[in-house]
């Protein structure tokens, strides 16, 4: 079964500058289910019109040699999301393969050292 978080968003109509838009209002981690999500927006109690929309994969497409490769990766909740975004900004597009090989290379070293 896939899992990723959950976000329950509700339909706005233009208010002020904006025109209308879906606005988050709920997130729910990726231990949670559609169903705990449905039941959540029904605690809630609240008419309107809501969408739930499941963030399983992040896609990191880069061009390397010419050709279009694409990385995938789980998104287990809106904080997860984020931190890749900020390596994403922070190296400018560009995977830190390297830097990844070596942080696992070191993790396994101290665990091997235990």
């Amino acid at each position: 079964m896939p899992h990723g978080f959950f976000t329950v968003e509700q339909w706005t109509a233009q208010q002020g500058g904006t025109g209308p838009q879906w606005v988050p209002i709920l997130h729910l981690d990726s231990c949670q289910s559609l169903t705990k999500a449905v039941a959540a927006l029904e605690k809630r109690g609240q008419p309107g019109l809501y969408r739930i929309v499941q963030m399983q994969r992040c896609i990191w497409a880069e061009m390397e040699g010419g050709k279009l490769r694409l990385h995938g990766s789980h998104s287990s909740s809106p904080e997860n999301l984020a931190r890749i975004v900020e390596i994403y900004e922070r190296e400018g597009g560009r995977r830190p393969v390297e830097k990844a090989r070596e942080q696992r290379a070191r993790e396994k070293a101290s665990r091997a050292r235990k």
